[in-house]
């Protein structure tokens, strides 16, 4: 490899633009010593570092950084990545809303996130810096990088993380892990996910490790994000993006007074009683608004699905379909689809199979008619070989109905995430079959 320049480097690694003999460029990650350590911790960074490339070598998603190759047998160890058509600490600098992208850009971290997490996986260094911009077919997307301080849950390499992190060394960092990075955990990465939306939204300075409080329509999700007690964070990376996602859907001067007050209802700090929720059906399945429906449906959060599915579940069903179709007839900002598509998956746990079938078309629709590869990444998954057969017989009656729509949007969907319809449950498979050219 022949080197072409620094890019940069972090506390354990200097990162080149390199080129193979075909002129093919990387850009290489290469282990050092770039701050004070002690020889007797050595031999627990490099094992650390290669524990790490292979768990991040490990892992295909779209949203995180992949590693082509690596040569961990030598000193210094190194490894290659694609190259970064810029990061996120640039692009906020240049323009603190991405354009008025902003949310894209989150929702791009959130899923890599959520992938993270799913494993017990924790970043531990979020911020944005280690977010790159890579070019894709529909513009550009962000993918987490640097995993030089992520930590397995179940690693035990107390020597090295009892040096933790210096308090005020870093605006992203949660303050639970300044002494000790074995504290990391999953409110660990929302503090910094929560930082990182302060630098595109907030308003004022901020202090390292602190709460984040100032005024504005975010300010309940910046501090719910950065609160001291983890437990008092979001519970999840998605739920962030959820809570975004109900300030973009805030009510407009023209909803109906009945709209305003069952918003009230859904924002009210204690979930509504179960007849309040009847009332809710009654009135989404009548209503003829597409405001007051806007106003509603987008701002019905995961949490508030969830209660609503567990004490209310005759009306949670009515809603439900309500929702699915709305979202199969409304064409949606690109950067919602996410959060739109976490809140169909948390009506989709209910045991009634025509919510779930309507559920599972309106995540086919919505991700295959916005390009959005975590919407389509959801559906393949529901709908994998594992499916409950009496639930997949149910969508493939649906699929002979729609029938060269469906077709439409299944190749659509083979071509964008590149997966197989082959991978979906037999019955469907069968169906597609027979329904397609």
């Amino acid at each position: 490899m022949q080197v072409i320049k620094a890019i940069g480097q972090g506390g354990f690694g200097n990162v080149d633009l390199v080129q193979d003999a075909s002129g093919v460029q990387f850009a290489r990650k290469t282990f050092s010593r770039n701050q004070p350590l002690d020889d007797s911790l050595l031999e627990n960074v490099l094992k650390r570092f290669a524990k790490e490339v292979r768990v991040q070598g490990s892992i295909s998603h779209r949203n995180i950084v992949p590693i082509l190759s690596s040569d961990l047998s030598v000193y210094p160890p190194s490894y290659l990545m694609p190259v970064a058509a810029g990061n996120l600490a640039d692009d906020i600098d240049f323009d603190r809303t991405l354009g008025g992208n902003f949310i894209a850009a989150l929702s791009d971290i959130v899923a890599g996130l959520d992938e993270l997490h799913s494993m017990q996986i924790y970043h531990r260094d979020l911020k944005p810096a280690n977010v790159l911009r890579f070019p894709s077919e529909h513009g550009s997307l962000y993918a987490i990088s640097d995993f030089g301080l992520i930590s397995l849950r179940e690693s035990r390499l107390s020597v090295l993380t009892r040096t933790g992190m210096r308090k005020g060394s870093d605006y992203y960092t949660a303050p639970e892990i300044t002494k000790d990075l074995k504290s990391a955990s999953v409110q660990s990465d929302i503090y910094s996910l929560g930082c990182i939306l302060h630098d595109m939204v907030g308003t004022e300075e901020r202090v390292p490790c602190g709460e984040i409080r100032e005024a504005g329509d975010f300010s309940p999700i910046l501090l719910g994000c950065t609160r001291r007690d983890p437990t008092q964070r979001f519970k999840s990376a998605k739920a962030v993006l959820d809570a975004i996602l109900s300030i973009e859907f805030a009510p407009s001067t023209g909803s109906s007074q009945e709209s305003i007050d069952f918003i009230a209802m859904l924002d009210a700090p204690t979930p509504a009683p179960p007849e309040s929720w009847e009332r809710l059906a009654d009135f989404v399945e009548s209503s003829n608004n597409s405001g007051d429906l806007l106003a509603i449906l987008g701002r019905l959060q995961v949490d508030r699905i969830e209660h609503l599915c567990s004490n209310a579940p005759a009306a949670a069903s009515r809603i439900g379909l309500v929702f699915a179709d709305w979202i199969r007839r409304t064409a949606f900002n690109f950067d919602y689809c996410d959060a739109l598509a976490n809140r169909l998956d948390a009506f989709f746990q209910l045991h009634d199979f025509e919510t779930k079938v309507e559920c599972l078309l309106a995540l086919l629709a919505l991700g295959t008619s916005h390009n959005r590869w975590y919407v389509e990444r959801k559906f393949m998954q529901l709908c994998g070989s594992e499916m409950d057969d009496n639930l997949a017989k149910r969508v493939a009656i649906h699929f002979r109905i729609a029938e060269t729509d469906v077709c439409r949007m299944v190749d659509h969907l083979e071509s964008s995430i590149k997966v197989s319809r082959s991978e979906l449950h037999p019955a469907l498979v069968k169906a597609l079959g027979d329904i397609c050219p």
